[in-house]
C-alpha cells in the first residue's frame, strides 16, 4: 500500500507561487510520472498566490477554508466542496481572505511538455524518428513551456 500526506510538516513554501505546497509527483516508489501534474497547497490566511499562465488545463478541488478565485477578469467566491477548472493561457490567482488556511488539491494536464512527452513514448515504442536521426520528442515550432 502507497500513501502520499500533506500534512502540516510536509508541505514546503513555493515562493515562485506565493503558497506552500507538495507536489505529488514524482512518486517513484509508487507510481511512474503520469503525463499529469498534481500538488496539494495551502494559502496562508490573507494571502493572494501569484497570478500567473500556464499551456496546461488546471483544476482546484477546495477542500478547506474560503477565498476568492479570480480567472481573468472574473471573481467569485469558493469554498470547500467546489471545483474550479482553468483553461490554458488564463492568468489565475486565488486570495485566501479568511482567518484559516485555504487549501485545494490541484490537477494539471496537457501543455507542450505533456505532448512532447507523449510523442517521445510512442516514437520510442515504435521506432520512428530514430532511424532518420530526428527526435521525435522535440515539441511543435512555437511550443514550449513558459511561452504565451
Amino acid at each position: 500500500m502507497h500513501i502520499f500526506t500533506a500534512h502540516e510538516d510536509d508541505m514546503v513554501f513555493e515562493e515562485q507561487y506565493n503558497v506552500s505546497g507538495r507536489r505529488i509527483f514524482p512518486w517513484p516508489e509508487a507510481v511512474e510520472e503520469p503525463d499529469w501534474g498534481g500538488a496539494w497547497v495551502d494559502v496562508a490566511p490573507g494571502a493572494t498566490s501569484t497570478p500567473h499562465e500556464h499551456d496546461e488545463n488546471e483544476m482546484f478541488f477546495i477542500v478547506e477554508g474560503s477565498g476568492v478565485m479570480r480567472i481573468g477578469d472574473e471573481t467569485r467566491r469558493v469554498r470547500a466542496g467546489e471545483t474550479v477548472y482553468i483553461t490554458p493561457h488564463r492568468n489565475h490567482d486565488l486570495t485566501n481572505d479568511g482567518e484559516g488556511r485555504l487549501r485545494f488539491v490541484t490537477i494539471w494536464w496537457g501543455g507542450s511538455e505533456a505532448v512532447a512527452r507523449e510523442r517521445a513514448r510512442w516514437a520510442a515504442a515504435f521506432g520512428i524518428g530514430t532511424a532518420a536521426g530526428t527526435d521525435a520528442g522535440a515539441p511543435a515550432a512555437g511550443g514550449g513551456q513558459g511561452e504565451a
